[in-house]
C-alpha cells in the first residue's frame, strides 16, 4: 500500500533556503564539461550575469554558516572555486530529506 501525504513526516517550516537559492543551486548543478571546462563555464555564466554571481556567494556564505550585514557590498570580480560550487551543490540539492512511515 503506498504512503499518503498524510502518513509523510516533512517538516517544510524548518527549510534552511528558499526557492530562489534552491533554484540558483540548481541551475549550478547543470553545468557539464563539455567543449569548455566547467570553471570557464561558470566564469561565462557569471558574465552573463553578474547578479547571479553575486548570489552563489551570498549562498557560498551562508552554507558555510557566514552571515553578512545587507548593505555590504560584494565585489563581482573575485574568482569562485569550483570546491566551493561543488560544497552549495551538495548542501542545497542533496540534504534535504523526507522520512515516509508506512
Amino acid at each position: 500500500m503506498p504512503a499518503t501525504f498524510g502518513q509523510s513526516n516533512i517538516a517544510f517550516g524548518r527549510a534552511s533556503f528558499t526557492f530562489s537559492e534552491f533554484s540558483v543551486a540548481y541551475e549550478l548543478s547543470l553545468v557539464k564539461d563539455g567543449k569548455y571546462s566547467r570553471k570557464e563555464l561558470f566564469e561565462r555564466m557569471f558574465q552573463k550575469d553578474p547578479v547571479k554571481k553575486k548570489k552563489v556567494v551570498e549562498l557560498i556564505l551562508k552554507v558555510k554558516g557566514k552571515t553578512i550585514q545587507d548593505n555590504v557590498k560584494i565585489p563581482t570580480n573575485m574568482n569562485i572555486a569550483l570546491s566551493n560550487i561543488d560544497l552549495v551543490i551538495q548542501e542545497v540539492l542533496h540534504k534535504p530529506t523526507a522520512r515516509i512511515y508506512a
